[in-house]
């Protein structure tokens, strides 16, 4: 492996940035935009605008892309997240999205702080994994139906369908050459419903129902986890962070 794109891994060496492949059928929205921001940059993304002037299409449009990208920006209260990739809609013939919310963890400075430390306890406490990403060590765990976040004043109401939690998976990790800091890559995995169907007016699921359901979700689950086999860091010129000898 050589090249002006990559950099060895040193006591010298600082993560600026990151890269991931994500997979077809997610669009990327930057971390500090607010609701109509995001919603128009999802749209560019994907080549077409929501026709405001058509009742159906707005509805859709909702259904589509309100419950995931609220959630996504309702857990930016604090200005930390660097990125959401949400699903484009409702996986085909499913009524579940998704989204992966990327984000900085700011630690204080003590005598206490230790990062590893700080990942160890998620082991004890939320029977977290221990695992590697990108070289630096991180921890996992799931949560098989997480409370949905709180909305919050960025997402109108009239943008936003109802999401119900079917699982969340977290990944808390060191971070190339910081001490001050970690970061969180967390997969929520949701059911969207049109907030303006009555209840009983669907069909009550059957078992064969949450079985396909389940098995869904599991393989959403799985493609987080091979997303996560291509996470790297970047350093502040763009290269790639790399623990291999350069030729």
């Amino acid at each position: 492996m050589s090249g002006p794109g990559y950099v060895g891994r040193t006591a010298g060496t600082v993560a600026a940035s990151y890269s991931i492949v994500v997979p077809p059928g997610f669009v990327r929205v930057p971390g500090g935009m607010d609701a109509p921001d995001a919603v128009a940059f999802v749209a560019v993304q994907l080549g077409e605008q929501p026709d405001l002037g058509t009742e159906a299409t707005v509805d859709d449009w909702r259904l589509r892309f309100g419950s995931a990208l609220a959630s996504a920006l309702a857990a930016d209260a604090n200005g930390r997240v660097l990125d959401s990739y949400l699903s484009a809609g409702p996986l085909p013939g499913t009524d579940i999205v998704c989204s992966i919310v990327v984000a900085s963890v700011p630690v204080t400075r003590t005598p206490h702080a230790d990062l590893d430390r700080l990942l160890l306890r998620r082991v004890a406490t939320h029977g977290a994994a221990p695992i590697v990403l990108a070289g630096d060590p991180a921890v996992v765990w799931t949560d098989p139906a997480a409370e949905a976040p709180a909305q919050d004043d960025r997402a109108a109401p009239d943008e936003v369908a109802d999401l119900t939690p079917l699982r969340r998976r977290t990944v808390l990790t060191r971070v190339a050459g910081h001490d001050d800091r970690l970061l969180t890559l967390v997969l929520t995995i949701g059911s969207a419903t049109d907030a303006s169907a009555a209840p009983g007016d669907a069909d009550a699921d059957t078992g064969s129902d949450i079985d396909a359901r389940t098995r869904i979700v599991d393989a959403v689950t799985d493609v987080f986890d091979a997303m996560l086999s291509t996470f790297r860091w970047r350093d502040a010129e763009g290269r790639l962070v790399t623990d291999r000898p350069l030729a």
